[in-house]
């Protein structure tokens, strides 16, 4: 697997891949295919562009793409959206730190920060979010994206 870009990039895709493996060899997921850097064709406001898939994970009855990205934006996320269409389940993967203001609390006790949101196309039931602790090398959290982070 040839990753692109600094350490901490390399380790979240090695992360990701021990975690798919994990999926197979446990059968929680049944996967036939693991492709990483996968290449697609996008269409975006009519236009065809290429772009790739960080992994494109073939079941049975499904297809799921997986984009790692280790300093997300709003923005980036946005763009990336884009390669949802072209799978039946979308998974974002990033690390713990990131995103914080978009985070949903698990504790009731009032904050002086209003909370910022994603927007609406966020909240698809087939776009789900993976939090990695890059400290101790695990995903801590597998869920929808808008049980995750707030949407509107």
């Amino acid at each position: 697997m040839n990753v692109k870009g600094n350490l901490i990039t390399a380790w979240m895709h090695l992360l990701v891949f021990h975690e798919l493996n994990r999926l197979r060899v446990t059968h929680e997921w049944p996967i036939e295919k693991i492709l990483p850097e996968k290449t697609v064709l996008l269409t975006k406001n009519g236009s065809v562009r290429s772009g790739r898939f960080d992994f494109l994970v073939q079941t049975k009855d499904k297809s799921i793409g997986i984009e790692v990205l280790t300093r997300p934006s709003q923005g980036k996320l946005k763009q990336k959206l884009a390669y949802a269409s072209e799978v039946d389940e979308f998974v974002f993967v990033v690390p713990k730190e990131a995103l914080e203001f978009y985070k949903k609390k698990d504790h009731k006790i009032p904050s002086r920060v209003r909370p910022s949101f994603f927007g609406k196309e966020f909240k698809s039931p087939n776009l789900k979010a993976w939090i990695v602790d890059l400290a101790d090398g695990r995903i801590l959290k597998k869920s929808v994206f808008s049980k995750v982070f707030n949407t509107k």
